[in-house]
């Protein structure tokens, strides 16, 4: 009976460092946001790895700890001078941060403003004037 308890963890620690380090983001466990955009399939090679790259700085910001064990600065330096590269990191990290964030963060917002025509005005007034 305890060596199950003993195989198992180590199984899963195993499994789970199949997809490379233990916390990249090529692990199955890295975090995802659901629907969360990608770079049109005729993009450029430079275009989709600038994306890519900022993509994964920006999910690393403005998140829990969780994604920050997964995600962190990613930016080729050699392609840093390509236009194309810099202007897709630039987008795909603003793009990135700001929706991993809303992803991230709406499971914890209980405030509910249903009676808002604006649901993201953060100064608005609740239903009771304040």
């Amino acid at each position: 009976m305890k060596l199950k308890f003993i195989i198992l963890p180590l199984l899963l620690i195993a499994i789970s460092s199949c997809g490379g380090k233990i916390f990249s983001e090529d692990n199955i466990f890295a975090p995802t946001p659901l629907l969360q955009g990608t770079p049109d399939k005729d993009a450029s090679e430079e275009y989709k790895k600038g994306w890519d790259d900022g993509c994964k700085t920006g999910m690393s910001m403005m998140v829990n700890g969780y994604y920050k064990s997964f995600y962190g600065f990613k930016q080729d330096p050699y392609m840093v001078e390509n236009p194309v590269y810099y202007k897709a990191w630039k987008d795909s990290f603003t793009y990135c941060k700001q929706y991993a964030f809303k992803y991230t963060w709406d499971a914890y917002d209980k405030t509910s403003n249903k009676a808002l025509d604006n649901p993201l005005c953060i100064i608005c007034p609740n239903e009771n004037g304040r």
